[in-house]
């Protein structure tokens, strides 16, 4: 087991809490007749937790229009999928998998543009060639915690933030921000809320969508969901898997809802 100075010392570390999880049933299954509401029980959330009322506009018009999305994600470590069985089993392709499946008519895409350890000033500086140049419908920006561990300046984050989302719009492409994650060992560590107040900010002002993994996360630990200790080392691969097969889903969730698309364009929802 990596000790607590090694944790402090080494990026990667922070991943071992997120990889050592088990998951079991939740305790708050959704209503089961929404063409979204679909969610295998270990990843149920409560939907008090989702309350963001953003629309992705652009999103929703290639879908209605064109039948198609392209997605984009950028990201750092976690959205590389670090720890997982393979690239197929990062979140943004679960969220692929998952948004597929729920729209069957619908030509989705997603490609990762995830680097690892890189600040949202470093994903920032990226986002035209890297990001912008693929022409997206959605922009999935996951960041913060890079930026929670180097205590990079909460005022230089939220620039960063706001010029970002501005060069995404001007792009006519829509936004969805995810927030940092959330482990117990890492938390009484580093300070991630001031960096998700801002970017809840920073959503406010922009009129973008926001995923919230902090909380989401918190939800699955705090309930009991995931268990963090005493894991042993070889089954961290599969849980990473199953981790962000349960991030991709939900994230799925929150696109779906923001489009806000006509029932037809739905299949009918299965486990």
């Amino acid at each position: 087991m990596v000790g607590r100075g090694s944790r402090l010392r080494f990026w990667a570390s922070i991943w071992v809490a997120l990889f050592a999880a088990s998951l079991v049933h939740a305790q708050t299954p959704p209503p089961p007749t929404s063409p979204i509401a679909a969610m295998p029980e270990a990843c149920r959330v409560p939907g008090s937790v989702f309350v963001t009322d953003a629309k992705l506009v652009h999103a929703a018009k290639r879908v209605v229009l064109d039948k198609r999305l392209s997605i984009v994600a950028i990201g750092s470590s976690s959205t590389m999928g670090m720890g997982a069985s393979s690239a197929d089993a990062a979140w943004p392709a679960r969220l692929e998998a998952d948004l597929r499946r729920r729209l069957p008519n619908v030509a989705v895409t997603v490609q990762n543009r995830a680097k690892p350890r890189e600040t949202a000033d470093q994903m920032a500086k990226r986002l035209a060639k890297d990001v912008l140049s693929l022409k997206p419908d959605l922009v999935v920006w996951e960041t913060g915690t890079a930026d929670a561990v180097r205590s990079i300046d909460l005022d230089q984050f939220g620039t960063t933030l706001e010029d970002g989302l501005a060069a995404i719009a001007a792009a006519k492409a829509d936004t969805l921000l995810v927030t940092p994650q959330y482990a117990r060992d890492t938390v009484r560590l580093i300070g991630f809320q001031p960096y998700i107040d801002a970017m809840n900010q920073a959503g406010l002002r922009h009129d973008v969508a926001i995923f919230p993994r902090y909380e989401t996360m918190r939800h699955w630990i705090e309930s009991g969901q995931m268990k963090l200790e005493n894991v042993p080392r070889e089954d961290m691969t599969k849980v990473a898997d199953m981790l962000y097969d349960c991030l991709g889903r939900q994230i799925a969730r929150v696109v779906l809802r923001a489009m806000n698309l006509p029932k037809d364009f739905f299949s009918t929802p299965t486990r």
